[in-house]
């Protein structure tokens, strides 16, 4: 004995690509979001990693993206970095520009004193993307996905 047993579905690919773009615009929004996020609790000195943050592709309806920092050191500052040596005037710059000391010989000193204590401690991580990314996931994706599911 032998049974077939066939469904007509005629809405049923139509549906699927309803519900692919529907998936595909909560994504866009969420790496929109994570993008903007990352952007604010990017650590600043002169600003070149927030504005080198970047979504691409920067148009909804793909299903895949990807959020780069663009700068050599970006992961040197979301994860941190071992003791290593560095160079000391880069730090006399840094000092410069933060005001941190007023007078050349304070800013040596201060210079010298975060190079010490990179060669022994190495630098704590200031995250970015990990927190933009926790964020998106907790707080905004829900939000996301019923203002998308909605229409």
């Amino acid at each position: 004995m032998k049974i077939t047993v066939k469904t007509k579905t005629p809405d049923l690919e139509q549906s699927k690509e309803h519900v692919k773009a529907q998936m595909k615009e909560v994504l866009f929004r969420a790496m929109v979001k994570m993008e903007e996020l990352a952007k604010n609790k990017a650590p600043v000195d002169r600003g070149m990693l927030k504005s080198r943050i970047n979504l691409q592709p920067l148009e909804p309806g793909h299903s895949e993206y990807t959020l780069y920092d663009g700068v050599s050191y970006g992961a040197d500052l979301e994860y941190g970095n071992r003791p290593h040596n560095v160079p000391l005037k880069p730090l006399i710059d840094w000092v410069k520009r933060k005001g941190i000391a007023t007078d050349e010989g304070h800013q040596i000193a201060f210079a010298k004193y975060v190079q010490e204590k990179i060669r022994t401690h190495g630098v704590n991580a200031q995250p970015f993307f990990r927190p933009a990314l926790h964020e998106v996931q907790i707080k905004w994706l829900p939000m996301i996905k019923r203002q998308v599911m909605k229409s």
